[in-house]
């Protein structure tokens, strides 16, 4: 067995000594010799057949190349190995919906002594990754048990055993009904789960959500003059369009803490309630609630604008500041087995060993040959 037997394609590479030993062969060239002509001539016989000079040498040099071959194709010897005594491990996320769902089957696993260990909540990847470390990869039935959350898409790939089973449940219980941008009539702004700003009249649940604020509060600070008529004009097709409800100033007001500022002068203080919109201002390291669009917001100067996309690019981020995206869908059944990887590699000390045997045997056919060929002067 090979872990990478492509390449044993490699062993092709022994033609190439062949080669050039027999090209070595046919080089040499008569030379004229003046006793020989006082020699008698004769007719000699050629020589048939093919004649194989310093064989030991070509020898050596093919076991060389094959040798590499084998080393690059990292073999495995399981020959007189005893059959591994596989042992079930199962891996839980603390969830109660998890727990309650896959009830049965943990029980009979505490029943049987299996293993059974409890990860974190959310999942972090490399704790997930370090406890599957803990158990040898190639005597693990790996039983891993997590909620089906959207966030796990963003996760990196966790190497998991060759048995491997997954359970996942979709933990309902944890959506809550968000809170929601105020609208003229009792609506309430949100982003569909297509992706599209949309505004309803809510629903008659139990759990009913709250707004982000009774008003939404927004100053314009610029001192471009065509700028704080652009953005102006953008929140008023805003509201306009989906009713929202907004009160919208051009001078501060004292004492009166703004939901929305949109400027092109970094503030001297911020608010963490308040998003900032800062335009024409290269984009630097700051909170989570300030906003650089590095350009000038006209027509002239902005494709945002002259596109018509600005009232809409204001609400999101509106939305984004306030955690108000609607939520994204459980991954599918594909998805979920795509953030796993199943291992192929060999045990550690199993390989190790090998490839140092291999190694060995090539330093001392590297100083065979070496030998042979200073010797035989080839």
């Amino acid at each position: 067995m090979f872990v990478e037997s492509a390449f044993l394609w490699a062993f092709l590479a022994v033609a190439i000594p062949v080669a050039i030993h027999f090209w070595h062969q046919k080089r040499g060239k008569p030379l004229p010799w003046a006793a020989m002509r006082w020699l008698t001539e004769r007719e000699q016989q050629q020589s048939r057949g093919i004649k194989l000079d310093n064989l030991w040498l070509l020898l050596v040099r093919c076991l060389v190349l094959i040798l590499l071959a084998v080393l690059l194709a990292q073999p495995l010897l399981n020959w007189f190995d005893n059959e591994p005594v596989i042992r079930r491990v199962h891996l839980v996320q603390p969830n109660a919906r998890l727990t309650e769902n896959f009830r049965f089957e943990l029980a009979e696993a505490r029943k049987k002594d299996e293993s059974v260990v409890d990860l974190t909540s959310p999942l972090n990847p490399l704790a997930v990754q370090t406890a599957i470390d803990n158990f040898p990869a190639k005597n693990t039935d790996l039983h891993l048990y997590i909620v089906n959350d959207p966030a796990l898409a963003d996760l990196p790939a966790i190497t998991v055993p060759k048995q491997f089973h997954l359970y996942t449940v979709v933990d309902t219980l944890q959506k809550q009904p968000r809170p929601y941008l105020p609208g003229i009539g009792g609506k309430k702004i949100r982003v569909s789960r297509a992706g599209t700003l949309t505004g309803d009249a809510g629903t008659g649940s139990l759990l009913q959500p709250q707004p982000v604020t009774d008003t939404l509060r927004i100053l314009l600070n610029y001192t471009n003059s065509e700028e704080q008529k652009t953005v102006r004009a953008a929140l008023n097709a805003l509201r306009d369009v989906y009713g929202l409800l907004m009160r919208i100033d051009e001078k501060p007001m004292p004492n009166l803490v703004y939901d929305e500022i949109l400027t092109d002068q970094m503030p001297a203080k911020s608010n963490r309630q308040t998003l900032y919109v800062v335009s024409d201002i290269a984009r630097t390291t700051g909170a989570d609630n300030v906003v650089f669009t590095n350009e000038t917001l006209t027509p002239q100067t902005s494709e945002r604008v002259a596109n018509g996309q600005l009232p809409e690019w204001l609400g999101e981020q509106l939305l984004q500041h306030y955690g108000l995206i609607a939520d994204r869908q459980p991954l599918s059944k594909r998805a979920l087995q795509g953030l796993f990887v199943t291992s192929t590699q060999p045990e550690a000390r199993q390989k190790a060993g090998l490839q140092q045997l291999l190694t060995l045997l090539l330093v001392i056919l590297l100083i065979a040959e070496r030998g042979l060929a200073l010797t035989k002067n080839a």
